[in-house]
């Protein structure tokens, strides 16, 4: 075994040599030196690599390299790898997936899920905030920001099939059917939409047929078995007119004869430091997290997919980038820099993003709908002030408390059934009940006790609900992009 390794690291080594000593631009790994009737059966199975920003001029960068041989024997392949420039502290070592991702990529994906979810929970306090202020009046306008929030709204398959090695979906073609949205959902190319749109009325039945290599396990449950190759090693940031860049090979898969099947990048910066990234965006975007399921490429790993997701807070900021069935003709290009003021104050406001989200749902709500309750109410009701005995400001604290109590019982209910995934109809059931309830006690309270005719006074009060629920929405949604969760 450590014979082998020598081997391996001596040919890794030559062949960064030479991409250091000349000067030519380095397109590909991929391209095995082997026989041509072998080609056919290789290909790349999981590309996973960590770029950590040691400083503004180093970053060390652990790779991990699997390659699946559907044939039924062992061959020899040999590869190579840029590198980079001023190398330094490089070693090779074989191990598993699994192992790889326990001792380099755990912590990193935890970190991005927790700061996702911590997004996700902020999102739904600002918009609960919204209830208070009779807001559910405005559900058919604001749930489809709540629910971009949380996932994808996306083409459903009307049945789906599936045999050991392929899943088969039907899809229906209406006038309606948003054929872009039809195209990212199952993979297709872009090219097909003028056929699509002659198909009208009728379905279409979309296949997705996943071959397995004989002997490569579980390749993409990301605790696999999968055998392969860990690399690491140090290099330097090269200058730029951009600044201190670092390019990583990622447009190395445009070689390999068949698309490599999961590809992650994580680029990993501590507190002090920040990056920006360029990267290509290959397939469909599905970026984001379920709040139960996860990370929601994980349902398309059987098409071209990507996805990119980030974190930032004390630990600093953690980027990742996942691609699926995919050959990358790009690079992922990284430019580091000093973290800037700025940079470190969204870093704080997103860490503290739910607990800054509840005080500013509780307060501007309350705010803005009492200053909507004391100088909307008497003009549209035709009255100059709150001096009526059963007008006065304090009463206009009555809704808020009836809603909180409303989110409480029956909203916990509907909240589970939301988390679920029972999204729309737990929005609709909230909508009828809630505004029920609240046009109704205003009706029972304050209805007949105005001096106006019911109508009017019940009218005026759905007014002032939908301008106080308008005004805290707009501000929300300013908020939401200030702390960075939207």
């Amino acid at each position: 075994m450590f014979k082998k390794l020598k081997i391996i690291a001596a040919l890794v080594f030559i062949a960064a040599t030479m991409l250091i000593a000349i000067p030519i631009p380095a397109s590909a790994d991929g391209g095995p030196i082997v026989s041509h009737d072998l080609w056919a059966n290789l290909k790349e199975g999981q590309q996973v690599a960590v770029v950590t920003i040691l400083n503004a001029n180093t970053a060390k960068i652990d790779l991990f390299v699997s390659i699946l041989d559907k044939t039924n024997q062992s061959h020899e392949v040999v590869f190579f790898v840029p590198i980079g420039t001023n190398t330094s502290n490089f070693y090779a070592v074989e191990e598993t997936l699994a192992e790889f991702d326990k001792e380099s990529t755990k912590v990193l994906d935890s970190i991005i899920r927790d700061g996702a979810n911590n997004r996700q929970h902020a999102i739904q306090i600002l918009f609960s905030g919204a209830l208070l202020t009779n807001g559910v009046l405005l559900v058919p306008i604001w749930s489809p920001i709540l629910l971009s929030g949380c996932g994808a709204a996306e083409p459903q398959p009307e049945a789906t099939y599936e045999t050991e090695s392929s899943q088969i979906s039907i899809y229906g073609i209406e006038e309606n059917t948003d054929l872009n949205a039809l195209i990212s959902t199952t993979g297709l190319p872009s090219s097909v939409s003028d056929t699509l749109l002659k198909l009208t009325g009728q379905q279409i039945a979309v296949v997705k047929l996943q071959t397995h290599p004989q002997g490569s396990g579980s390749t993409l449950t990301g605790v696999s078995g999968e055998y392969g190759i860990h690399l690491s090693w140090n290099t330097s940031f090269v200058s730029t007119e951009s600044g201190k860049t670092y390019s990583y090979p990622l447009g190395t898969g445009a070689s390999w004869s068949k698309p490599i099947e999961l590809t992650r990048v994580y680029v990993v910066a501590a507190k002090g430091m920040d990056f920006e990234v360029n990267y290509p965006a290959i397939g469909s975007n599905q970026s984001g997290y379920e709040f139960i399921e996860g990370a929601r490429i994980t349902d398309y790993y059987q098409i071209p997919s990507y996805a990119v997701d980030e974190a930032r807070g004390d630990f600093g900021r953690v980027w990742r980038a996942t691609y699926t069935q995919s050959n990358p003709t790009e690079d992922i290009v990284i430019v580091a820099k000093p973290q800037s003021a700025f940079s470190e104050l969204q870093a704080n406001i997103e860490q503290s993003a739910t607990p800054l989200s509840f005080i500013f749902a509780l307060f501007i709500s309350l705010l803005i709908w009492m200053l909507s309750w004391v100088f909307l109410m008497p003009r549209l009701l035709g009255q100059d002030s709150l001096n009526k005995p059963r007008l006065r400001w304090y009463f206009g604290l009555i809704y808020p408390a009836i809603n909180s109590a409303l989110m409480i019982f029956p909203g916990g209910i509907l909240y589970l059934l939301f988390l679920i995934g029972l999204t729309i109809p737990s929005l609709a059931i909230l909508f009828i009940i809630l505004g029920s309830a609240s046009i109704g006690f205003f009706s029972l309270i304050h209805g007949g006790h105005l001096g106006v005719p019911r109508g009017k006074a019940i009218l005026s009060f759905i007014e002032v609900s939908l301008i106080s629920s308008a005004g805290y929405l707009v501000l929300a949604l300013i908020f939401a992009i200030l702390i960075n969760v939207i």
